[in-house]
């Protein structure tokens, strides 16, 4: 009888310590799940001030940028030697009824006429000239939108001519436009 009795009082304490023990793991299990629903709502709150931070730089609205009409062209490249440079810098329009002799035969004159730019300012000395753009400002005046790009070659002049459509910048004034700076370009 004492060893049933024994045996019954270890079941008891082993229930006991059973018992006690599963209460501690929940509570433990308890914690951690209060611990990772605390980094979840940590989470949310970030996560909701960053999406408001992007709504609202979405939501931020923008002028266009100023655009103009263009006049088309294209650049003339020189394969067997350019003509002579003009003696100062400037802007030249030839048409078939006033242009250089020299190039009487390199266009087509009767639908095209040429453009001429020339630029003399130091500062632009040794740079080749692209022309980028012709952009219509108003009735009266085009903006020559150019890039110009360092060359090796000591002493060069920027110049560039280009074709244009016969007629379209007849009676223009003109004013030339760095296109990386986006300042005014002198001539001279």
């Amino acid at each position: 009888m004492k060893l049933v009795k024994s045996i019954g009082y270890v079941l008891f304490l082993l229930a006991l310590v059973a018992g006690c023990s599963q209460e501690t793991k929940v509570t433990k299990e308890e914690v951690k799940l209060g611990e990772k629903e605390q980094e979840d709502t940590i989470k949310n709150k970030e996560n909701e001030a960053e999406n408001k931070e992007q709504e609202e730089e979405k939501a931020e609205a923008y002028e266009p940028e100023e655009t103009f009409e263009e006049i088309a062209f294209q650049n003339v490249d020189w394969f067997f030697g350019s003509p002579k440079l003009q003696p100062k810098g400037g802007i030249w329009v030839y048409n078939a009824e006033k242009h250089p002799g020299e190039i009487e035969e390199t266009f087509e004159w009767e639908t095209e006429d040429v453009l001429l730019v020339q630029i003399n300012d130091p500062n632009y000395k040794n740079h080749g000239l692209t022309l980028k753009g012709l952009q219509i400002i108003d009735n009266e005046t085009v903006k020559i939108v150019a890039s110009f790009e360092p060359l090796e070659d000591e002493d060069k002049t920027p110049r560039r001519y280009a074709k244009i459509d016969k007629g379209a910048l007849d009676g223009k004034k003109f004013v030339i436009e760095d296109e990386k700076t986006g300042e005014a370009v002198k001539l001279n």
